[in-house]
């Protein structure tokens, strides 16, 4: 780094607290503003200097213009993706390029703020706001800043916003420097999105969705311990959802993990009533199964679930993927979109198979609540539509899931939801994973996160590895070398043509390697117990740092000739249990230096706050 950034600026919100509270109601007072000069400055020609920050982040930069004389022409562009040492002024898609052209006149002050330029877009209708005092937030990496008078790199300064973010809360390293790559690059994304104070779908928009929001909350508390944001969106999507039919069924995933992570019961308590409406159960037909299409939907329960037309949709319609369409125009008429060729039938197996995932889980809400009569309810509605789900929709031929009542079609998507979501025998698992290994990945960036899940927790991890570190078009990889420092909202612009490059549901691999790869995930609320079950092919070795509640808990692995060493510290506050890796058979194992004898089990029992140390 050729330029020392200047010290950060932390500025609390409190000089913006009236304003966020007219126009962002979910926005809390921990928004961190970071002033910093670029990491390298390129002086292009006599007029033009050329400014690079590495990695793109939502902020506005100031210029000092006080060697400017009144009269002169100042031109400031900011944008995402860099061409060598320009930026692209038509990146596509929604990549973002500003360009401000201003004549210096008196009275103006020494420092001007850019962009300065609104996008309508993304600054109304649904879109959540900011304040005004805040100016015009655009995420850039580099500037070009054109003028008759030479500027200094120490002329322009980013001011980035974020939340409060703890960068040492966590961190990784492995033998596969690919795989290193995507968490920075994941990590990055994730802290620069959360300017918002809520999670949003990228800066086209400006908008929660629930499927951003649950693998945006995942990441989140893959890389830092701080829950605020997650619980802002879900009180924010409880009241203002979006039209797919499974992005209401997804609530009740998103409550279930606030309450692991944080051990809060205040959002299942309050809501109770709502997340039983929102199991859409009331659509459901005589075998418990549910359709938007059959009967025709009722705008009592649409009001109840606080549905308003949305996008131009006056019901909730089933989604599967998306984009759930291809565009020829540019993929080639090959390219069916999304959903791996999904036929849309009146009964989809997908939404039943996110039905009977909700429906379970309003189980656990209905523990929670002291509500005995409905565990008994909802257990006996799940038992139901898991068996109406396999009579409709497994196909006894082929073994496979199809995608609804009226088709012999079976795509990805229909296997792997009904496998991540439990409703595959054991018997039947392997022609399904088969299956699913012959579609590659068939499925977008958020289809990715079902995807990695079912395929982990069936320990089919060597595949699952080999889908996270490819390096074929449908790819994090593609991402890394379309030159886009933040996560890309789909595989690449000729899926997507109005795809951005800020989109946070594209981090699912970040959340993989944390929850799946490491394998530490909580099993008691508010991470009490921490489950770790490392699925580590395709690697040497691996060093992390994950955060809880609880604390930070550490990883260590290195792979041997002879076998393996392996190292989990737990926080204070957190016991464990720790599976070992298929095939592993330890020859020692110590238990705060303690040795401790090998029982032949897969599972061991952690004590809290032990540090474990295996060799086999």
């Amino acid at each position: 780094m050729r330029l020392t950034r200047t010290a950060g600026i932390f500025l609390l919100l409190s000089a913006f607290s009236a304003a966020l509270s007219a126009q962002n109601p979910y926005y809390q007072q921990r928004l961190t503003a970071v002033d910093g000069l670029a990491d390298r400055a390129v002086q292009l020609d006599d007029r033009t200097l050329f400014l690079d920050f590495t990695r793109a982040t939502f902020g506005r930069l100031k210029v000092d213009v006080s060697r400017l004389a009144a009269g002169d022409t100042l031109v400031v562009r900011l944008g995402e993706k860099v061409m060598a040492e320009r930026l692209d002024p038509a990146p596509g898609g929604n990549i973002r390029y500003s360009a401000d052209t201003m004549v210096i006149q008196p009275g103006m002050g020494s420092h001007l703020w850019f962009p300065r330029k609104k996008n309508l877009r993304n600054t109304s209708g649904r879109a959540v706001l900011l304040p005004d005092t805040m100016g015009i937030v655009l995420p850039f990496r580099a500037v070009e800043l054109i003028s008759p008078k030479r500027l200094s790199e120490k002329d322009a300064v980013r001011r980035m916003y974020h939340h409060v973010f703890h960068d040492d809360a966590s961190s990784f390293h492995s033998s596969d420097s690919l795989l290193n790559a995507l968490w920075d690059f994941c990590k990055h994304t994730i802290k620069a999105t959360t300017f918002m104070g809520v999670y949003i779908d990228g800066d086209r928009e400006r908008i929660p969705y629930e499927a951003d929001a649950l693998i945006n909350q995942l990441s989140h508390y893959a890389v830092d311990s701080v829950y605020d944001i997650a619980r802002n969106t879900a009180r924010y999507l409880l009241f203002s959802p979006a039209w797919p039919t499974e992005w209401h069924l997804q609530m009740h995933q998103i409550l279930w993990y606030d309450h692991l992570y944080t051990g809060s019961t205040d959002l299942i308590r309050t809501h109770y009533d709502l997340l039983d409406l929102k199991t859409l159960r009331k659509m459901a037909g005589p075998d418990g199964l549910i359709s938007t299409k059959k009967p025709p939907q009722d705008t009592v329960l649409l009001n109840a679930i606080h549905y308003r037309t949305f996008d131009n949709k006056a019901v909730l319609r089933d989604i599967t993927d998306w984009p759930q369409n291809g565009n020829s125009r540019l993929a080639g008429p090959s390219y069916i979109g999304e959903t791996d060729g999904f036929v849309f039938c009146d009964y989809n197996s997908v939404v039943n198979a996110f039905h009977y995932k909700s429906l379970l889980l309003m189980a656990e809400f209905a523990r929670i609540a002291g509500k005995p009569k409905d565990v008994d309810m909802y257990q006996s509605l799940a038992t139901r539509v898991r068996k109406a789900f396999r009579a409709r929709f497994l196909d006894s031929a082929s073994g496979l899931v199809r995608d609804g009542d009226t088709t012999r079609h079976s795509s990805l998507h229909a296997n792997m939801f009904a496998l991540a979501f439990g409703l595959v025998d054991p018997s039947e698992k392997s022609r399904i994973l088969a299956f699913m290994q012959s579609r590659g990945m068939a499925c977008s960036v958020y289809g990715s996160q079902f995807l990695l899940d079912a395929l982990y927790d069936n320990e089919e991890s060597a595949y699952a590895y080999s889908l996270i570190t490819n390096r074929g078009d449908r790819s994090w990889y593609r991402m890394l070398k379309s030159g886009a420092t933040m996560a890309v909202e789909a595989w690449d612009l000729i899926y997507k043509p109005n795809l951005d490059w800020n989109h946070a549901w594209g981090t699912a691999a970040l959340n993989a390697i944390t929850r799946k790869i490491i394998g530490m995930e909580p099993v008691e609320p508010g991470s009490k117990k921490i489950r770790i079950a490392p699925q580590l092919d395709g690697l040497d070795s691996l060093q992390a740092r994950i955060p809880f509640l609880t604390g930070i808990a550490g990883f260590r692995f290195q792979r041997r000739s002879a076998g393996m060493e392996v190292e989990v510290s737990l926080p204070k506050g957190s016991s464990g249990i720790f599976r070992l890796p298929d095939g592993f058979i330890p020859k020692s194992i110590r238990i705060n230096d303690k040795e401790k004898s090998f029982g032949g089990s897969r599972d061991i029992d952690l004590p809290t706050g032990c540090h474990l140390r295996m060799e086999g």
